[in-house]
């Protein structure tokens, strides 16, 4: 049973690698903004990752027609403004020349006189209905859905809040070394949001990889008097303000509104402790459920479970950090 449990939990870690290789967090953004009753102008950011012979043509539909662009930056921003004769455009298209990265779109909507609106697009949608109807309600569903789906697609951070619960163990001691993550990392991203601090996102995310590299060599060495053992909430509150800046570097590709910031850096934070959650619930059940069903037979903390685990995780995140290090 022992074996059984060694070759799920490599397995999973498997998984995790295979995703983390083919998921980017980064969706496209795009504004669209009206300057008069037909005059809009159609600005984009494409996120750093995307292949620089697959950037797209970003446009509006046929009842509008391009009258001057801008393109910067290698083709990763752009502006380009449009006369529509029939006063609001219905859709804005996406057009890759060789095939479609299944990326995320945020659009941004200001009309005149109206309060600007998020619109969410998912993975592979090419074509994004521009909504005749403006609410401002959205940025906040809009961003907090963005939260969500980032936490629960960046398995990286998921992986270090595996590898933390693992250190944890007990749930008192779990639920204060999640909350010192939390607030560790809610505060770097405020702050770089706001634009006190600005981090490199390269060597952020170096160093996020070699801070699952640090907890796993914890459960590898089994001395359960260090700090790191002892204290996880020291652990995950010097990491989580680490993990914060990679969520900010995240959200500054995204960007924020200019006139609801605030609101937007809020519903992002706020789907991001949402998804951490959802994972942490379910990653609990997930462990009692395979410690019931082995009927006393498998043991989570036992030190060769930890060891080798902590071994597969260490060599994946190595794997991970040198990856990165190489793209600076």
């Amino acid at each position: 049973m022992l074996q059984l449990l060694r070759l799920y939990f490599g397995l999973l870690i498997l998984i995790f690698s295979v995703f983390i290789q083919a998921h980017d967090g980064r969706p496209v953004y795009i504004e669209l903004n009206q300057s008069d009753a037909t005059a809009y102008e159609l600005a984009w950011r494409l996120p750093p990752t995307l292949d620089q012979l697959n950037l797209p043509s970003i446009s509006l539909d046929e009842t509008c027609e391009a009258n001057a662009e801008v393109g910067a930056d290698g083709g990763l921003l752009g502006t380009r403004l449009y006369h529509c004769s029939g006063g609001v455009p219905q859709s804005i298209t996406l057009d890759f020349p060789r095939t479609n990265p299944s990326l995320s779109s945020i659009v941004r909507i200001a009309r005149l006189n109206l309060p600007a609106r998020v619109v969410h697009a998912g993975p592979g949608e090419v074509e994004i209905e521009v909504p005749s109807i403006v609410g401002s309600g959205s940025i906040f569903t809009e961003y907090g859905r963005l939260g969500i789906e980032h936490i629960l697609g960046g398995y990286d951070h998921l992986l270090f809040v595996v590898c933390l619960m693992w250190l944890a163990y007990t749930w008192k001691r779990i639920f204060l070394a999640i909350t010192g993550f939390t607030l560790a990392h809610s505060i770097t991203l405020a702050l770089s949001a706001v634009e006190v601090i600005t981090p490199a996102i390269e060597p952020t995310e170096a160093l996020i990889a070699l801070s699952i590299v640090f907890v796993a060599a914890e459960l590898t060495r089994q001395k359960k008097a260090t700090l790191s053992w002892r204290f996880p909430v020291a652990v995950s509150s010097v990491f989580g303000l680490l993990h914060g800046l990679g969520f900010a570097s995240v959200l500054k590709e995204i960007g924020l509104p200019n006139d609801d910031s605030l609101l937007a850096l809020l519903a992002f934070n706020l789907g991001v402790e949402l998804g951490q959650l959802f994972f942490i619930v379910l990653t609990g059940c997930g462990a009692w459920l395979l410690v019931k069903a082995g009927k006393g037979a498998i043991k989570l903390d036992s030190d060769s479970t930890r060891l080798a685990s902590g071994y597969l995780v260490g060599a994946l995140a190595a794997f991970w950090f040198f990856q990165r290090l190489a793209s600076f």
